[in-house]
């Protein structure tokens, strides 16, 4: 497929997207109905706060994997442009942090969402926002003019990524930042696989491995780039689009288990004063155990022999500064009475969906102990492949 054929495609797909918002009360929550039920890319990325702080429209038009905005360090009087602004979620969140000493611009290259955005704008009652039409690979603002640039599940769709890049480092002041949200490869994945996977996640997406993502920021002129994942997509999450893909369930599950990720990607543009970085909270991990005789299961005559690694695992990650905490259902149940997630999850799958782990209130894993590799990955660490071992179910005997 040829970049134009790619970029008329996106056109189609966000503009059907648009007239949805604007045709159907109450919306869609994906540019693909079918998921809008059971899509986990773009459920739940906007508190309840912002929500309601906007045009209902603006929030059904969302699209993205992440929440750029929250994570982005705005400050007051700053100049921020978002990367293909869709409804303008983003950037009216965007220009409220700035302040009206600061102006947000949102750039889009379909007249139905930037009439949308426009529209939203207005019922927003936002006056230092600007949405302009054009294209990433060409961005229509001098250089050296933006101090944040924002995006929201978007580069993935460019075909000509490097050129997305060379033009956000142009348009940046010097010392400017790079702070997007992006879907990105964790790993190999087959080839077939991988295409049928990226319709799920974003109807043409092309998520760049996240190696290789980095190696082109940093061709582009960036430094400091991190990569810092935000929601790891697991199997389960696909079972809808798995049961409709036409491809063997079975087969597919274990090559896209966990190899898809939505990132928060932060990169600088050398020059003038490296802004004050806030340190970010460390990563919060939370296991919730089935029934035990005691806190880890590695007790009485026939424990797991898994389970003692699983802890020394845990225990490893804790040295890393993950804050790891464990629950256990017979010593604890006031923890998975308290947690709607948890709640929800007995509630659909009983006793079997535990172990149940949590990466910052996500679910990362149900139903089995996973190896130190899949747990340091899930909490961003950047552990050596050789450290992987056969992943072993839970049986729901605990140690006893």
């Amino acid at each position: 497929m040829s970049p134009s054929e790619v970029k008329e495609i996106v056109k189609q797909k966000y503009g059907e997207a648009a007239r949805r918002v604007v045709s159907t009360p109450g919306g869609c929550c994906s540019a693909s109905s079918a998921l809008c039920d059971a899509d986990p890319i773009t459920r739940d990325l906007y508190s309840a706060d912002q929500a309601s702080s906007l045009p209902e429209e603006a929030v059904l038009a969302s699209l993205g994997c992440g929440n750029p905005t929250a994570l982005a360090e705005l400050k007051a009087g700053e100049t921020v442009l978002d990367l293909g602004s869709g409804g303008g979620i983003d950037v009216l969140l965007s220009a409220r942090r700035v302040g009206p000493t600061g102006k947000a611009y949102g750039l889009d290259m379909t007249d139905d969402m930037l009439a949308l955005a426009r529209e939203n704008q207005r019922k927003a009652g936002v006056e230092n926002v600007e949405f302009l039409k054009g294209e990433i690979e060409q961005i229509p603002l001098p250089d050296n003019s933006v101090d944040v640039i924002i995006s929201n599940c978007v580069i993935n769709l460019s075909a000509d990524k490097d050129r997305v890049l060379r033009e956000a480092f142009r348009v940046l002041k010097p010392g400017g930042r790079f702070a997007v949200s992006d879907v990105v490869v964790r790993g190999e994945v087959p080839a077939e696989v991988r295409r049928n996977v990226e319709l799920w996640i974003g109807c043409v997406a092309g998520a760049l491995e996240e190696s290789v993502y980095a190696s082109k920021l940093a061709t582009a002129g960036f430094q400091s780039v991190e990569m810092v994942p935000t929601r790891v997509y697991r199997a389960e999450d696909a079972k809808a689009f798995l049961a409709s893909s036409g491809l063997d369930a079975a087969v597919i599950s274990e090559a896209i288990d966990g190899k898809f990720a939505s990132m928060f990607v932060r990169a600088t543009k050398p020059g003038g004063a490296l802004p004050e970085r806030v340190t970010p909270e460390p990563v919060k991990m939370d296991v919730f155990d089935p029934a035990m005789c005691c806190s880890t299961g590695v007790c009485g005559p026939a424990p797991d022999p898994f389970l003692p690694r699983f802890a020394a695992d845990l225990e490893w990650l804790a040295g890393q500064g993950v804050r790891v905490q464990r629950h256990n259902l017979s010593q604890e149940p006031a923890a998975f009475a308290g947690n709607e997630i948890v709640k929800a999850a007995l509630a659909a799958d009983g006793t079997g969906c535990l172990p149940l782990i949590l990466v910052n209130g996500a679910v990362v894993s149900k139903g089995k102990y996973p190896v130190r590799y899949s747990l340091a990955r899930w909490a961003g660490l950047q552990p050596s492949p050789s450290v992987e071992l056969p992943i072993m179910s839970n049986q729901g005997s605990g140690c006893c």
